[in-house]
């Protein structure tokens, strides 16, 4: 099974790599399934394993009765992101920043009418940590996790709570770990100010600047990652 998976994700790739070159450039109709297969020199059964990710992540559309054909943005990054995720079992980083920007300034705003100074403790004891692992050039990604974490926590809404937990899960999927890891080396330091600038409107118990402070944050990282896939 895992030499037949292997096989379906190079199929992707390829396939993906074809529709960026322009060899099967978007509104146009891919090769039969037969001559698809032989040309990628992969058996039809992988071949439709990988048609089936593409066209599931957007890339592709099955016209019936004509054949699959390129998207009209199938040659986008943030697609070609979303379908070489799926072919491995995870979700488009792209994805979970949409996720995260409708949960997490909601998050952060109920936290600033709802918090305790128990919480404010908490929250910031993660900051520190984050500044003290940055400062030292190390891996602070568990602790901006934790800080995000604890923020849902402070909300005292436990559906917002379970919600940001099953996103900061997605977090430790390897695209997202991968993409993050290179924009974390350039946007770090600022990233770090987000956070603090957070922590002082939910202290402060300023709720509309809490959600903005947070959605600008979110926004911040999106920027990032797009300018990581762009270079």
């Amino acid at each position: 099974m895992a030499d037949r998976t292997k096989v379906y994700v190079t199929a992707v790739d390829r396939i993906l790599s074809g529709i960026r070159s322009g060899q099967f450039a978007p509104g146009s109709a891919l090769p039969s399934e037969r001559v698809l297969a032989a040309e990628l020199s992969v058996s039809r059964g992988s071949l439709r394993e990988a048609l089936r990710v593409l066209e599931q992540a957007g890339v592709l559309e099955a016209r019936p009765g004509s054949g699959t054909y390129v998207a009209t943005e199938g040659a986008s990054q943030a697609l070609s992101m979303r379908a070489q995720a799926a072919a491995i079992g995870d979700h488009s980083p792209l994805d979970v920043i949409v996720a995260r920007a409708s949960i997490e300034p909601v998050c952060a705003e109920h936290a600033a009418r709802a918090r305790t100074q128990a919480d404010i403790t908490v929250i910031r004891a993660h900051l520190d940590e984050q500044a003290r692992l940055t400062a030292a050039g190390l891996d602070a990604s568990e602790a901006d996790n934790q800080f995000h974490l604890a923020i849902a926590a402070a909300s005292h809404n436990s559906v917002l709570a379970s919600l940001e937990h099953t996103v900061i899960s997605l977090m430790h999927e390897q695209t997202w770990t991968d993409l993050k890891s290179r924009s974390r080396q350039r946007s770090g330091d600022q990233f770090l100010e987000h956070h603090r600038v957070i922590l002082q409107a939910i202290e402060q118990g300023d709720t509309r600047r809490a959600h903005q402070a947070m959605l600008m944050h979110i926004s911040s990282i999106e920027m990032a990652l797009i300018a990581e896939l762009d270079g």
